[in-house]
């Protein structure tokens, strides 16, 4: 296109002869500048930044469930723990209370040399003395 204003067509001037088909095609009126046509994108960054987003969300995923699997193993270790501590527990439990009994203590003492007291003594803080009592 050329930068010359643009000149009225000869039909649009008033009084003026109407062009006859012979002569030179007609000027059109609403003829503009067209850009050029863009250059077609390569579609090759938009395939690896795909591929790059599923291979982390792979690994991350990957991660995930081996961190899972791996406090998994060691929540299961903790509960075999905690369960033979129960029973280590319950047995202490039960030889503290057979151990407690009166009469496993009197046969202990037996077995030490230790006799029945024949008087039964009180200690009074107050006077710091021992008060004894006759027969039971």
């Amino acid at each position: 296109m050329s930068a010359a204003p643009l000149r009225q067509r000869p039909s649009a001037r008033a009084g003026a002869p109407l062009p006859s088909p012979r002569q030179a095609p007609r000027r059109r009126e609403h003829l503009r500048a067209v850009a050029a046509p863009e250059q077609v994108r390569s579609m090759v960054p938009f395939a690896w930044l795909c591929v790059a987003i599923v291979l982390g969300s792979m690994a991350a995923v990957l991660i995930l469930n081996t961190t899972m699997a791996s406090g998994a193993y060691e929540r299961r270790d903790l509960k075999i723990e905690i369960a033979s501590l129960h029973q280590e527990r319950a047995s202490l439990v039960t030889q503290l209370e057979s151990n407690s009994s009166p009469q496993f203590l009197a046969n202990e003492a037996a077995d030490m040399g230790m006799v029945p007291a024949e008087t039964l003594g009180f200690v009074s803080l107050k006077d710091a003395v021992v008060l004894e009592s006759e027969g039971q």
